[in-house]
């Protein structure tokens, strides 16, 4: 594996559950995007996005929550009108990501759709309006198979466990203070590639899909030769590199 130098700035996967792993003023301004979109107040929403000086992701979930829903999971709950679904997947909302129960949001629009209870002889309006509805909510088409998806996150969530597991968080189990990247949303990002920054590591992991495997370098910027890359497959992970950082 080649240790890549990006003109770009990938994908930054903000994967915190516990928000005291973030300042005050992040945490207030992630509960005041999760509000407005839980009340569907589309216009507050668009403003907190467009505002620089409000510290918010349109991918993250209420800071502490545990349902994971994201502004556009609020959406699709709440079957916001087609050009706010639109101007948010515009501004980079995900429509792999999954919720804490494994829903994209088409998923759960299409839930809410089929649970609507309309009387049959409106059933032909009834799934026009779910084609309509969802059309912007469909995720790509994943080049991965959901078995092969399932490996992968298991491996990954392996390889970052090895790096912080008892390093970070007094001990506490990492995965009750962070959200790993789900493979699930890679192939959506741009080069299918994103960046894990972990709290309290000073480094990371970049992780990026290439045709059906993972390639992952992680580092701690404090630590000399701390450097690690993966290859990861549905069969497991490989280390191929170490000590370059």
């Amino acid at each position: 594996m080649s240790h890549r130098q990006e003109t770009d700035e990938p994908f930054v996967w903000c994967g915190i559950v516990d928000p005291d792993q973030v300042f005050d003023d992040v945490a207030a301004a992630g509960h005041e995007l999760a509000d407005a979109a839980k009340v569907g107040d589309w216009s507050t929403v668009f403003d907190l996005l467009d505002d620089p000086d409000e510290l918010v992701d349109i991918n993250w979930w209420r800071p502490g929550g545990t349902a994971w829903c994201t502004v556009l999971h609020q959406a699709a709950w709440q079957g916001a009108p087609n050009e706010v679904a639109a101007e948010l997947i515009e501004r980079g909302a995900l429509r792999s990501l999954p919720d804490a129960w494994g829903r994209t949001a088409h998923d759960v629009r299409c839930e809410r759709d089929l649970d609507a209870g309309h009387p049959k002889d409106v059933a032909a309006q009834q799934r026009k309006s779910l084609v309509l509805r969802t059309r912007y909510l469909k995720p790509p088409p994943s080049p991965l198979a959901p078995r092969d998806v399932r490996a992968l996150n298991w491996h990954l969530a392996d390889v970052i466990d090895s790096r912080i597991r008892g390093v970070l968080y007094d001990g506490r189990d990492p995965q009750r203070v962070l959200r790993y990247p789900p493979v699930e949303i890679l192939h959506e990002l741009p080069d299918q590639h994103l960046w894990f920054p972990v709290p309290g590591m000073n480094g990371g992991f970049d992780v990026r899909l290439v045709e059906d495997f993972l390639e992952v370098e992680s580092w701690c910027r404090d630590v000399r030769g701390s450097g690690q890359a993966h290859v990861i497959t549905s069969k497991g992970a490989i280390l191929v590199d170490e000590g370059f950082v």
